[in-house]
């Protein structure tokens, strides 16, 4: 996002030595009914990782007017970098940015249609029902703990994770990290309208997990049939550029290459950090792989709240919406070995340089790939986000 000088240096005004949010490990654990978590649920929240809880919620009210996407189909990152700049230390640019960044937004749409418990189906993947999808949700929350409500939702969002770009579930994502460190009626809110958004723009890739495959994500990445040139015929949206692999046979078995029943950290650490690899590969634009990457560690904010029965078909579809990214974009060189030496600059480093740029992919990718290099120390991780902010 381009910044007038004057508001550059607000920016810059604010950006010091500022605390860097810790996030802990998660075990395995069971819910008062039973049920038993595939990873466990996050560590209870606590002062140290409260900073900026303030500004958080001033965010989501200030943002609460606004539809989740605007100018034909451009997803509002509002909330998501609201959080994202909180959990990075930089709790104090908050409400500038969103102040800049909310003029572009347009108004939430009136309601159409009450969708009921039973019929929710039918108004899977309509966006023209995202208000009906967010006060769906907003019910469900108001009977039921929010855990719950994502152990139900998240396994029938999966094959959809696709929904505009990855943004839908990367805004659940945003959501499920302000509201494992602080719990009020602002942050269910904003859980129901990302919940909402995924529903509404539920798009499903060629290929269904049947639980088949042996590979790891890396090694699958070799078989993945990529598109011919010739055929890559869209431009614009990332939804727009996969849906030229609706009609691609080769591409339907990609999502079985992969055995995701071994669980996390093993398989999303090595989905994670094979797409940063990429990322850091990627001669040209950035932004396709960058939304792969976010995705990802979207999905590991909420495998905590999956069942172990749902958990592997979670991962499949993460991983095949990925693949596709490789599919449609792969060109020679992609995944090939990253060179020792790669810029590798601490959180904090990057989190300013990121926050100063006021660009929303940039500020969300620091905040992924350093969550992600807290539980699984790749490289790949932060120098993805260096050469992202760097090159």
């Amino acid at each position: 996002m381009n910044m007038e000088k004057t508001t550059r240096r607000n920016f810059l005004s604010f950006l010091g030595a500022l605390p860097v949010s810790a996030y802990g490990f998660s075990h395995s654990v069971g819910d008062e009914d039973g049920h038993h978590l595939l990873f466990g649920l996050p560590p209870e929240p606590n002062a140290a990782i409260s900073v900026g809880s303030e500004q958080m919620d001033e965010a989501l009210e200030m943002l609460s007017p606004y539809a989740p996407s605007f100018r034909g189909g451009l997803s509002n990152h509002g909330p998501m970098n609201a959080e994202a700049m909180v959990s990075l230390g930089h709790h104090d640019v908050v409400k500038i940015w969103v102040e800049n960044y909310r003029k572009r937004l347009e108004k939430r749409i009136a309601p159409k249609k009450r969708i009921e418990n039973s019929k929710w189906r039918e108004a899977l993947g309509d966006e023209s029902r995202s208000r009906d999808w967010d006060l769906l949700f907003s019910r469900q929350l108001a009977e039921s703990p929010w855990p719950k409500v994502l152990w139900l939702w998240v396994p029938r969002l999966a094959p959809g994770i696709a929904a505009a770009g990855l943004h839908g579930v990367i805004r659940v994502g945003h959501a499920v990290c302000s509201l494992s460190i602080k719990e009020n009626k602002l942050r269910l809110d904003e859980l129901a309208r990302a919940l909402g958004y995924w529903a509404a723009t539920y798009m499903t890739l060629p290929g269904k997990y049947s639980g088949v495959g042996k590979l790891s994500p890396s090694s699958a990445l070799k078989k993945v049939v990529q598109l011919p040139r010739e055929a890559r015929v869209s431009r614009g949206l990332i939804t727009t550029e996969l849906k030229d692999l609706l009609g691609f046979e080769p591409f339907a078995a990609a999502v079985d290459l992969v055995d995701p029943t071994k669980g996390s950290p093993s398989f999303m650490a090595d989905l994670l950090a094979t797409f940063s690899g990429i990322l850091i590969n990627t001669k040209a634009s950035s932004f396709d792989f960058l939304h792969a990457v976010t995705g990802a560690a979207a999905i590991a904010e909420l495998l905590p709240h999956v069942s172990k029965k749902e958990g592997p078909a979670v991962m499949a579809y993460t991983w095949q919406v990925a693949s596709a990214m490789f599919a449609r974009h792969g060109q020679p060189g992609l995944v090939a070995e990253v060179k020792s030496g790669i810029a590798n600059e601490p959180v904090k480093k990057l989190a300013k340089l990121a926050v100063a740029s006021g660009d929303e992919h940039s500020i969300k990718l620091v905040a992924a790939c350093s969550r992600e290099w807290k539980r699984n120390s790749d490289p790949r991780h932060l120098a993805a986000a260096a050469t992202r902010l760097l090159r």
